[in-house]
């Protein structure tokens, strides 16, 4: 019997698994998959065994687990429903005395810790707390701290945050004074604003009839939070720049002698600093703490407000509350002016609002119409607001945010969704040994399937900064990969990936995958290409994002890859790129017709509102450099000025283009057969034309050969890349040349190269080895950058460049090719800020000595002094130098001229570079 099967099945598994595993396995959707039998009987026969065979934990999907067995390996249990894997061990410690000693243990780690239980702690807030507990261990008065970001992010309840994490720390007293001064009151008297803040003497204006202590003075031992305190003036900014440097200031009214005060400074403001605060005050300011609003804090911080402001309610009103899965949904998806104060308000509103209809009832039911009417409306003008994903929600006072966050319906893990599925499927495949193919389809059709469940559930306005960053690091992952690969991606596939690593970034990790090893090695055997792919894609994203990837991450992203190169380009046809107005439209109609055609037939790129057009240009200037496509291209747009953005390329066409208005599901479909017919360019749109309501144009190639420097790695385009962008970055605009990156191999194809010299005039190239594939000049990179190669550089670029735009771009290079190596060292310090400070103490010291200093010296510098002022600033710095004592007698003038040039590094970030860091520098001026 089917029962009695699956009984022995969960008994032998169940002796298989280890506590680490208890999340991973024995779900009745795997187990189905197992047996191919309909989830819903094989779930019926399990709960029939609850309380007799097995116990289940009710996570989502819920696990079964053999009791006798279990218990025999493991600990006894004592229910037969838990609510959670941490449920389930939980029992265990308690059972050994454990719970209470961890109890102790996490509650000593709270007291210590005051920005641990914060929303976002391990994510959107996680760089931000690490700058302000540097900040507060700073010794004497610590770092001043600017809190950036817009209004009602959090600012001065991170303010008040800093303060006790010192008190917390022992850094300042208990009962040290915590001064808050709103700097936006005295807009209109600035007089008032600067009395109140520095004090004045009797007599300094008309009503100060005593001398009267400012703020400065009562905070002194403790902390000073000015909020928007851009609304200081520059005098107001000059004389508080004196206090942050010396500690010292005047009260209103006096004009000799001086005040101190030890005064710990916490800032805040909405506005962009550099067009606000003088650059004086910005300079004694090192550390600038960037708050992110609350449509950056990402959908599960998002909630998490939501849940806790409904339960800080619930507390208030001292009433149970069931909040609609709609409401919910329509907060969640709604945009805040004013971040996570006006989310808090609103949430005020609608439980307000709620409890005048049924404050008599022990329970408020809240549904879609107590929302506020600008929430409403919302949901009504934006189609993209899908209601219907949530259930009803139960808040009740002090009720755990996680516990709630566990029952969502729309918080369930595709990830883990998806792995089940496939198990399932191979399951069938192994026990009832049907075609490859088709088991094969059906792998490509579940992994497609998740992942337009991820891409629709994104909306437009979620495009904050980590969607962003993924975004960049999946184009430049595809982008390599085609290139070392010789692959070409289409459709959806950035959408998708993007999707795929921002919810593996935000939620995957929150349990492991048991993935049979027979599934593993069926995959590994099988695509051995697709696997070369998807470790090289899964390595640089890895490593990007941060996220720890293991070999069961491979296999969706390989099933993928082989669904996206399932049927090659012929090179006897056009290219065809959709490109269309709107978040995702070009994606989808592209991808619908490479499944319907089951080719990859078309690229796309979506233009939503907010892109530029200069960057949809920047995509087709590569694709056309960088892709066969000799036989025309076929460029489809839906309307507008896109008909003619062909003309920002038409320079770098090397073969015919056709733009065809009014792209349309069924056009692209047309298309597409008409390309694997492989009928001619001119044919095609003929029929297009007849069949369809379309206008088309033919743009045929201009000969204009564009000055060009190459860049080539042996490593691989990826490192090539990062030449091609140091040196184009270093290029001074008017010199009007273009870089083009190329992987040595690549180099050595007669094909490319002959498509490269028809295209471009080739000015040199520069890499890590000569190509030889003309007779331009090649330079090597660690050459150009350490100053060997500048008579050869000038040689080359001797009828486009002036000696001005040389020196010009010998500077640049040097400069970021520094930085480019500083970002890998720098945690507190703004890059861009020290290499300017730097640059600035490098001048002064070619001044004060009159020697030039060399390019290679000058990076050193760079480095060398980038992390010696973080070294200061942490106050770890080497206290170590050889014959230190001897060095002080012999070089005193030398010593004298570093310390005057490099003062500007001490000022500036409020640090004393000791001697024996001040030998360090003189050893890398020595070889000047």
């Amino acid at each position: 019997m089917l029962k009695d099967s699956i009984i022995q099945y969960v008994k032998e598994n169940t002796a298989k698994i280890s506590l680490e595993e208890l999340d991973t396995v024995l779900t009745a959707e795997a187990i189905a998959g197992y047996f191919q039998v309909k989830r819903n009987t094989v779930s019926y026969y399990l709960n029939q065994e609850i309380g007799k065979t097995f116990f289940k934990i009710n996570t989502r999907p819920v696990r079964f687990l053999d009791k006798k067995v279990f218990e025999k390996n493991f600990f006894t249990v004592s229910k037969d429903v838990y609510a959670s894997v941490n449920d389930l061990l939980d029992e265990n410690k308690r059972k050994n005395g454990i719970q209470k000693e961890e109890k102790q243990e996490i509650n000593f780690v709270e007291e210590q810790d005051v920005f641990q239980n914060l929303i976002g702690s391990n994510g959107s807030l996680k760089k931000p707390i690490e700058q302000m507990k540097t900040s507060i261990f700073y010794p004497n008065t610590s770092l001043p701290v600017f809190l950036h970001g817009p209004t009602g992010s959090g600012k001065s309840f991170m303010a008040r945050k800093i303060y006790e994490f010192a008190v917390q720390e022992g850094i300042l007293k208990p009962d040290a004074p915590f001064i808050i001064m709103n700097c936006a009151q005295y807009v209109n008297n600035i007089e008032l604003l600067s009395s109140n803040l520095f004090g004045y003497v009797k007599g300094a204006f008309t009503g100060a009839y005593a001398t009267t202590k400012g703020l400065l003075e009562a905070a002194d031992g403790g902390m000073l939070f000015l909020d928007e305190v851009h609304r200081l003036n520059s005098e107001s900014q000059e004389k508080l720049f004196v206090f942050l440097d010396q500690g010292i200031f005047r009260r209103m009214g006096e004009s000799e002698g001086w005040h101190k005060a030890k005064v710990r400074m916490v800032m805040a403001t909405t506005e962009n600093l550099e067009s606000n605060f003088l650059d004086t005050f910005l300079r004694r300011i090192p550390i600038v703490v960037q708050i992110p609003s609350l449509r950056e804090r990402g959908e599960q911080e998002r909630l998490q407000f939501i849940y806790h402001f409904f339960i800080e309610e619930s507390k208030v009103l001292d009433k149970k509350m069931k909040v609609s899965g709609n409401v919910i949904e329509a907060l969640l998806n709604h945009l805040y002016q004013g971040n996570i104060g006006d989310l808090e308000n609103k949430i005020k509103f609608i439980c307000a609002t709620a409890y005048a209809k049924k404050k008599r009832k022990n329970e408020i039911d809240i549904h879609l119409e107590h929302l506020p009417e600008d929430v409403l409306k919302g949901i009504v003008e934006k189609a993209e607001n899908k209601i219907g994903n949530y259930d009803t929600v139960e808040i009740y006072p002090n009720a755990p945010i996680q516990e709630i966050l566990s029952g969502d319906k729309n918080g369930k893990d595709y990830h883990q969704e998806l792995f089940e599925k496939l198990i399932a499927i191979f399951g069938e495949f192994r026990s009832q040994n049907y075609a490859k193919e088709q088991f094969e389809k059906r792998c490509m059709h579940t992994v497609n399937d998740v992942l337009d469940c991820l891409i629709y559930n994104q909306n437009s306005e979620n495009e904050n900064t980590m969607r962003k960053y993924i975004v960049n690091s999946v184009q430049e992952a595809f982008r390599y990969v085609e290139y070392s690969c010789n692959v070409q991606f289409g459709g959806n596939s950035l959408h998708a990936i993007t999707a795929y690593f921002f919810c593996m970034n935000q939620h995957f990790r929150k349990q492991n995958i048991f993935i049979p090893n027979e599934l593993m090695q069926y995959i590994l055997e099988e695509y051995p290409k697709e696997i070369h792919i998807a470790k090289r894609i899964l390595n640089m994203l890895s490593s990007k994002m941060d996220i720890v990837s293991t070999q069961e991450d491979l296999i969706p992203l390989t099933i993928y890859i082989r669904s996206l190169l399932n049927v090659s380009l012929s090179r006897k046809r056009p290219r065809a790129v959709i490109l269309a107005h709107g978040y995702a439209t070009a994606s989808s109609v592209a991808d619908v017709a490479n499944r319907i055609l089951d080719e990859n037939i078309f690229e796309s790129v979506d233009m939503p509102i907010e892109k530029n057009v200069s960057d949809v240009v920047q995509w087709m200037k590569e694709y056309v450099e960088k892709n066969d496509v000799s036989h025309g291209i076929i460029l489809m747009v839906d309307m507008g000025s896109l008909r003619e953005i062909y003309r920002s390329f038409e320079e770098n066409l090397k073969s015919p283009l056709v733009v065809m208005n009014n792209i349309s599901t069924q056009m692209a479909i047309m298309a597409g057969e008409l390309i694997q017919k492989e009928e001619k360019l001119e044919d095609i749109v003929r029929i297009l034309e007849e069949e369809n309501e379309t206008e088309y144009k033919i743009i045929y190639p201009q000969i204009q050969k564009q000055k060009t420097i190459l860049t080539c790695c042996i490593t691989g385009t990826g490192t090539a890349e990062q030449i091609r962008l140091l040196i184009e970055n270093s290029i001074p605009k008017e010199m009007d040349i273009q870089v083009i990156s190329y992987d040595y191999d690549q180099l050595q194809n007669v094909e490319i190269v002959k498509g490269i010299y028809q295209k471009c005039e080739v000015l040199g190239i520069v890499g890590t080895k000569n190509p030889q594939i003309g007779q331009e000049k090649f330079i090597p990179l660690e050459q150009l950058v350490s100053g060997a190669a500048t008579e050869q550089m000038i040689n080359m670029l001797k009828n486009v460049a002036d000696a001005v735009s040389m020196e010009k771009l010998n500077d640049n290079l040097i400069r970021n090719f520094s930085m480019n190596r500083l970002l890998g060292f720098l945690t507190i310090l703004d890059t861009e800020k020290i290499l300017m400070h730097i640059e600035e103490a490098m001048k002064q010291y070619e001044f004060l000595t009159g020697r030039k200093l060399k390019n290679s010296t000058k990076i050193n510098l760079f480095i060398h002094v980038g992390c010696l002022t973080e070294r200061l600033i942490r106050n770890s710095a080497i206290e170590d130098y050889p014959e230190k004592d001897k060095f002080q007698k012999i070089h005193k003038k030398e010593i004298r001229q570093i310390q005057a040039a490099f003062s500007v590094i001490e000022k500036t970030y409020s640090v004393k570079i000791p001697i024996s860091e001040i030998g360090y520098i003189y050893d890398i001026l020595a070889g000047i």
